[in-house]
């Protein structure tokens, strides 16, 4: 047991694990970034192997300490160093178990106690009007893992055993309207305030603002519309309380310039079947839509975006009671606000969620108001703010604060971020009216692994001035170079003057033999050697001055309102 415990905890076998680490977070940088953040943590980061291996490395860390009794002073470097690794660990592990993040919704004038869980949850709840079953469980999923479920629900004085099972994961997918001459369906083209289509196959619905629009859907929402298709008709029936007017008419009426009078309205009846007519707009109460045609041969179907930030993640269920089947699909995903699914099923009303959950706060922030600024010419936002309170009565804390980008806010372990920000419509940016924060509850682990960072700087220094530390013996080694390179610069200095005082006797002894024989008879009086006569002159164009424009004060802080636009199209100062 002995060998064994030494061979297991030896530095060989430390070696072997840091380099399993180090490969392990490659591979995870490579699959979350070809396959999303989740199937690197079910593979990797939240994989019980990679657990059980940061706890080894922990345990081989302190048997290190012990074994090689680094609590004497002159180890005190490495002491420091392997203590700030296991003291990281630590704080990884606290991050990991204990921490969350999520995100904060505020709309202007509001308050909000609660955040939207980053982590995916799977939300069910089944209820008979007496009793109710509830199952919560954080579910991380992939395209590229096995995800396989299985949820027994054993509902009370229920005749039979239900049971909610996986069906299949997608992910980044994107609803598209397919059109085929094979395909035998049609789907409502429906244009809604946003000025932007939105296609209803049959057995699907549509919600116009808060009315819900049905295409031949069998359980049909209450207090909403009914479109069906009836010998090559389109017919509606409502509930509801909707007039109609024909687009014709109401752009004659906008050319008068004066506001549409209720008169021009007609009201459809209730619950009759009437003609569901193309270009006209139905109007009830605050909400309006356009029916814009019917589109044959086609239908709606979920393809891949084929890009990591387009397209929203689907869970497909299967819930079986007896001998009865339903399958269910469920849009959320990782930091999604889930769309709920509820129906009747063998006599139980059932509601399902797959995404983020409501995570309570023990304070409130409310939005006082909420800023958002434009590049000069354009409508790309430069900057984004928001003003806020904390409301926390049980500490009796109210307190405004400011929070933008690069400017966090800390209370109670709790960080917010400014991340982004809601409209009212897109098409007026003027009218920005909420805000979004990303919140991080992590106090303890990013305290505790900077501790981790700090003693690991105390070991750099400590390192420096070790007796027995590798900087002290590279220290005296390159003392010792030091002192063999002096030797040899001075080897290399006398070298170099005797052989250039050698050339200089030869230089002079050569230049006074100036043989002057060729020019016997000849007057050298005019041949001038001074060397005052032999340097060049300078050239023209470097004795040339530089030429400078000045501009009078007024001009210059005219010149400094001037925008430009680059070539990217930001308005930049000139």
């Amino acid at each position: 047991m002995e060998k064994f415990s030494k061979a297991f905890f030896s530095m060989r076998m430390m070696a072997v694990a840091m380099i399993v680490f180090l490969v392990a977070i490659a591979v995870a940088t490579f699959i979350e970034s070809a396959n999303g953040i989740q199937a690197a943590k079910i593979l990797i980061y939240n994989a019980l192997w990679f657990e059980i291996l940061l706890v080894y490395l922990g345990m081989n860390l302190i048997s290190n300490i012990f074994k090689y009794r680094m609590f004497q002073r002159e180890k005190m470097a490495m002491l420091a160093f392997h203590l700030s690794f296991l003291v990281i660990l630590i704080g990884a592990g606290v991050t990991r178990f204990v921490s969350f993040e999520g995100l904060m919704l505020i709309r202007e004038g509001q308050s909000v106690d609660y955040i939207y869980s980053a982590d995916p949850h799977l939300n069910i709840r089944i209820n008979d009007g007496k009793m109710q079953f509830k199952y919560k469980e954080k579910m991380f999923m992939s395209t590229i893992t096995s995800n396989n479920f299985s949820i027994p629900v054993e509902f009370p004085k229920h005749k039979n055993p239900i049971e909610i099972n996986y069906v299949k994961f997608e992910s980044k997918m994107i609803d598209t309207l397919v059109m085929d001459s094979k395909i035998n369906s049609s789907v409502l083209d429906i244009v809604t305030n946003g000025m932007q289509s939105n296609y209803v196959g049959k057995n699907d619905f549509l919600m116009a603002g808060t009315v819900p629009i049905s295409f031949e859907k069998k359980n049909t929402p209450k207090g909403g519309i009914d479109v069906r298709e009836n010998n090559g008709k389109v017919e509606m029936k409502t509930d509801l309380d909707v007039r109609y007017l024909p687009m014709s008419e109401m752009q004659k009426a906008r050319q008068t310039g004066a506001p549409i009078p209720d008169s021009l309205y007609q009201i459809i009846p209730k619950n009759e079947w009437v003609e569901f007519k193309t270009t006209t707009l139905y109007q009830s109460g605050e909400n309006q839509f356009v029916f814009k045609q019917l589109i044959k041969n086609a239908k709606k179907a979920l393809l891949p975006s084929g890009k990591k930030d387009r397209g929203s993640d689907y869970l497909t269920l299967e819930i079986i009671d007896g001998n009865a089947k339903k399958i269910i699909q469920l849009k959320g995903g990782m930091n999604t606000i889930p769309e709920r699914a509820m129906f009747n099923f063998e006599g139980l009303t059932y509601e399902l969620e797959y995404g983020s959950v409501e995570l309570k706060l023990p304070f409130a922030m409310k939005c006082r108001d909420f800023k958002l600024d434009k590049y000069p010419g354009s409508d790309s936002p430069s900057s984004f703010s928001s003003d806020l309170t904390i409301e926390d009565p049980k500490n009796k804390v109210n307190r405004n604060v400011k929070v933008f980008m690069n400017n966090v806010i800390d209370y109670q372990g709790y960080r917010f971020f400014q991340s982004a920000y809601d409209l009212d419509d897109p098409k007026t940016p003027e009218n920005e009216e909420g805000t979004r924060l990303s919140v991080n509850h992590d106090s303890w682990g990013t305290n505790i692994t900077y501790v981790g960072y700090l003693l690991m700087s105390i070991g750099m220094i400590l390192s420096l001035f070790a007796k027995s530390g590798r900087f002290k013996d590279l220290n005296v080694k390159l003392g010792k170079l030091k002192e063999k390179r002096s030797q040899l610069a001075t080897i290399f200095l006398v070298a170099f003057l005797i052989i250039g005082k050698t050339n200089y006797a030869q230089n002079s002894s050569s230049n006074a033999e100036h043989n002057h024989e060729s020019h016997d008879g000849d007057d050298h009086s005019m041949h001038d050697h001074s060397l005052e006569n032999q340097q060049a002159q300078p050239s023209k164009s470097s004795s040339e001055k530089p030429i400078f424009r000045i501009i009078s004060e007024s001009q210059s802080d005219e010149i400094a309102t001037l925008l430009v636009q680059d070539f990217s199209g930001r308005i930049i100062p000139f």
